[in-house]
């Protein structure tokens, strides 16, 4: 936990660096580039000169970046603890422990990293991002994930069930990258590591 924080404070969760939401955009990627593309070779058949051509595919780019990024940041933004009243925030939202029903993780993988993400969820559409693992392998501060074990140990996460599959013999499939409140517990104490398996798909 870092240091002077109290229990009667609000406490970061995890990191928050500038780039938590490039690995929630998942396949919004290739529209990120696709955009750029087409807007060039609209210009192109338009005649516009090739400055104003590059101008505007940069412009596009950059326009579509921000939108994605600020999109992912906005449906995922990081979460905060209140220990003395037991209390999750993020973004606007807050939900005590006990309202919190749902957990999802997102992973980010390449051939020698990855970064996980716990999301939490709530009735009250809380969505609090967690990064247990960062692109450096830097895992969540000992402190921090005790917190958060303390949280999802009083909250009532389950796997969501399907009215069409009320025996929830394909939740898995039906809700890919949700957790139960076990798989949660193990991740946060133990933030799988690139060659560790996960307890369920990646929802990139």
């Amino acid at each position: 936990m870092r240091r002077g924080v109290h229990d009667d404070e609000w406490v970061a969760l995890g990191f928050t660096p500038w780039w938590l939401p490039v690995i929630g955009m998942g396949p919004g990627w290739f529209l990120l580039f696709y955009a750029p593309l087409l807007v060039g070779q609209v210009a192109t058949i338009f005649d516009v000169p090739l400055g104003w051509a590059l101008v505007l595919t940069l412009a596009c780019a950059a326009g579509c970046l921000a939108l994605g990024l600020g999109f992912v940041r906005w449906r995922y933004p990081p979460a905060y603890v209140h220990p003395a009243t037991l209390t999750i925030r993020a973004g606007r939202k807050r939900a005590r422990y006990a309202e919190v029903t749902g957990a999802k993780i997102l992973v980010s993988t390449s051939k020698k990293r990855r970064s996980v993400t716990l999301v939490l969820l709530s009735e009250q559409k809380l969505r609090g991002a967690v990064v247990l693992r960062d692109a450096r392998q830097n895992v969540i501060d000992p402190a921090e994930a005790a917190l958060l074990q303390d949280l999802v140990r009083q909250s009532n996460i389950a796997l969501p069930v399907s009215p069409d599959d009320p025996k929830g013999r394909f939740t898995r499939y039906n809700f890919p990258g949700y957790l139960t409140k076990e798989d949660a517990l193990e991740i946060v104490a133990h933030p799988p590591a690139p060659a560790d398996p996960l307890p369920t798909g990646p929802t990139l």
